[in-house]
């Protein structure tokens, strides 16, 4: 697949790396750092703007460096929703010209969106997605960071859309994006709300300001009947109770705005969908029922775009797997081993759960992520416990916080059952090999954190990581895995 690369230099931005001659430069006042530090090497690069909120004092000697170079200096209220503005406007407002879906919840998002993308690909529509697994414009993949990215770099992407005669763009709305303005005055022609789960209370002071965050993105869907909520979510379902002029949909309960019925088998699964009188069946190569829910959203969501539940279900028989999450890879001792981004507790009991359902020996490798909420660490091993045979407690981007700590707090969430197994091993490298070493045909390893990133952070230093490539010798020989 071809590369796009992003512009070195920016309009507008709030990172010097992207200042140029006459760029206007953004000084947000963040949580860890504060863009008033940088001035003095815009001004030298070339910025002819500043941009500062109100309630930041600058020093005379930033003062005097902003005269000296003749820059604009001005002051508003809130640097974050200005920069989104100042980008937008500097492109023409590109996001305007495109048909934007986005995609909340807690899990879900990145399966969704990438459903969402193959689905309006195989109406003849260009379609751009932006998950966490990957950026796409077309068929091309743009380099670029975050979930949901800066304002100055989602406009920039936005405005190649444009360029490359763009129609959809299909996009994981983050709550810290929510939170931080990163989406300020986008309009989306669908939306999704797949669920609601602990998480990130590494920003969030509690669950219900996460939760308030994700509220935000329900106002910014154009037709409401167009936002659609998981009814068997009991976050969803109180919102759909409150907002009654949201879409819902459920598998579950027949009072919602759309009910399916969901028939999984092993590898794949059914999704029956009635419109009037007639009856869709939905049929797509994907495992759990949560997938079925994913699945579910996506459809509406080209649904409400014109696209018939027909052309959907034909759509659906192209559809591969999808990157990172729940990938599916046979091994040559007679093992498989599924890839998955899991890394909460849970999108650890839905993983896991499925998993449990195909085979009588489930081997799980995982870790959890240093500088991030440590309450869930227990809880994650707790649910492994639950449903592994055995598990191998490993790293997985300890950041600044000591690997072995990590696993500690995650060991701490085991209770000892008798016929659970486990050991340490924090090389990750070690543990995937050590994983397939002590497989046997009919074992499941499932690899929990990652996905498709391909990266370990280790203090403040990212070394390249790729599991994929550390499976490629174990894989079972045909053509189908050769490309991994």
């Amino acid at each position: 697949m071809m590369h796009i690369e992003l512009p070195k230099i920016y309009p507008v931005t709030s990172h010097t790396d992207n200042v140029g001659a006459g760029t206007t430069f953004v000084a947000i006042p963040g949580t860890k750092d504060d863009g008033s530090r940088y001035i003095s090497t815009a001004l030298e690069k070339g910025a002819v703007k500043i941009v500062v909120q109100q309630d930041v004092q600058l020093s005379g000697d930033t003062l005097a460096l902003i005269t000296q170079a003749g820059a604009d200096l001005v002051y508003v209220e809130n640097c974050r929703k200005t920069l989104a503005q100042l980008i937008a406007q500097a492109l023409d407002y590109p996001a305007k010209k495109l048909k934007i879906i986005g995609v909340t919840g807690t899990k879900g998002k990145t399966s969704t969106s990438y459903m969402i993308h193959h689905l309006l690909t195989q109406q003849g529509k260009k379609a751009a997605l932006i998950s966490t697994a990957e950026k796409i414009i077309g068929s091309t993949l743009v380099a670029m960071d975050l979930t949901t990215p800066l304002p100055e770099h989602l406009h920039i992407f936005f405005d190649l859309c444009v360029k490359h005669g763009v129609e959809y763009v299909v996009m994981e709305v983050s709550a810290q994006s929510l939170t931080l303005h990163r989406v300020h005055d986008l309009e989306f022609e669908a939306g999704i709300f797949t669920n609601f789960s602990l998480e990130h209370l590494e920003f969030y002071k509690n669950m219900q300001e996460y939760l308030d965050a994700k509220l935000i993105f329900l106002n910014m869907v154009k037709q409401p009947q167009n936002m659609f909520i998981n009814f068997d979510d009991p976050s969803g379902r109180l919102i759909c109770q409150k907002h009654p002029e949201f879409s819902s949909y459920s598998l579950e309960d027949k009072k919602s705005s759309w009910y399916g019925w969901a028939a999984l088998q092993t590898g794949s699964l059914t999704l029956q969908i009635k419109e009037n009188d007639e009856i869709y069946n939905l049929e797509a190569s994907l495992v759990g029922k949560f997938n079925a829910y994913n699945l579910f959203a996506a459809a509406l969501a080209v649904h409400s775009c014109g696209f018939s539940f027909h052309a959907i279900a034909v759509a659906l028989l192209s559809l591969r797997q999808i990157p990172g999450r729940m990938e599916q890879y046979p091994l040559k001792n007679g093992a498989t081993c599924f890839i998955d981004y899991a890394h909460n507790p849970s999108s650890y009991e839905a993983v896991l759960s499925t998993l449990r359902q195909m085979t009588s020996d489930l081997m799980v490798v995982f870790g959890a992520g240093g500088a991030r909420d440590k309450s869930k660490r227990p809880m994650m091993g707790a649910i492994v416990e639950k449903y592994c045979d055995f598990a191998i407690v490993t790293s997985d981007n300890p950041r600044n916080e000591s690997a072995g700590a990590i696993a500690d707090d995650i060991m701490a969430g085991f209770t000892g059952r008798q016929d659970f197994k486990f050991m340490r091993e924090l090389n990750r490298t070690k543990a995937i090999e050590l994983a397939y070493e002590l497989s046997k045909p009919g074992t499941v390893i499932a690899v929990l954190g990652k996905g498709r990133d391909e990266y370990q952070i280790v203090g403040h230093l990212t070394f390249p990581f790729k599991e994929r490539a550390i499976i490629r010798p174990f894989l079972r020989e045909d053509n189908l895995y050769k490309s991994l």
